[in-house]
Formats: structure tokens, C-alpha cells, sequence
């Protein structure tokens, strides 16, 4: 079973947020839980949908660089040592510069 929110499109300003108003459609047991930990579903949804849609781009984003690192443009990398080495360089130029 499930529980349509409905409403026409139209557009309206929250706290200086351009909002567009949508029909979805969702499980009647995730409506029922939403309502018991907030008075506000379209702020709770719009949080979560905003975390959602972060880790999507992260993970496409991720998913598209992959293959971007090549061996020959990185031969002082080629060792746990080496890796090992150039963190401690980087993160002692970090220390520097926080003092």
C-alpha cells in the first residue's frame, strides 16, 4: 500500500530557497515513520534527499575518475614505501603551516 502526496507545481520562497511543489508517491510504513520523528515531511525529505543526492554525485564522480591514475605518470609512487613517504612529506608541510 501506498500514500500519494499531492499537489499541483507551483513555486514558492522558504527562507530565501526557491521551492517547487511535486506529487510523489511513497510506502505507507515510511510516511507512518516520518510522521513519528518529525511534524515537517518536507523539510525531513528534503534533508534526506540532499544526503542522497551528495553521495550519488560522490559516487558517479568516483566511478568516472576511475583509470585516471597510471603507474608511469607516478613512478616515485610504486612501493607501500614510497606512498608512505610522500603522506609524511604532504602532512608535514600541513603541520608547518597550522603553527
Amino acid at each position: 500500500m501506498t500514500v500519494g502526496l499531492r499537489g499541483s507545481i507551483m513555486g514558492w520562497e522558504v527562507k530565501g530557497m526557491k521551492t517547487v511543489k511535486l506529487s510523489i508517491t511513497l510506502p505507507k510504513d515510511l510516511v507512518d515513520q516520518m510522521k513519528n520523528l518529525t511534524t515537517n515531511i518536507s523539510s525531513f525529505i528534503a534533508a534526506g534527499m540532499r544526503e542522497y543526492v551528495s553521495r550519488e554525485q560522490s559516487r558517479r564522480a568516483i566511478k568516472e575518475s576511475a583509470g585516471a591514475w597510471s603507474d608511469e605518470n607516478h613512478p616515485e609512487l610504486q612501493t607501500v614505501v614510497d606512498v608512505e613517504k610522500y603522506v609524511r612529506e604532504v602532512r608535514s608541510t600541513w603541520r608547518r603551516a597550522e603553527h
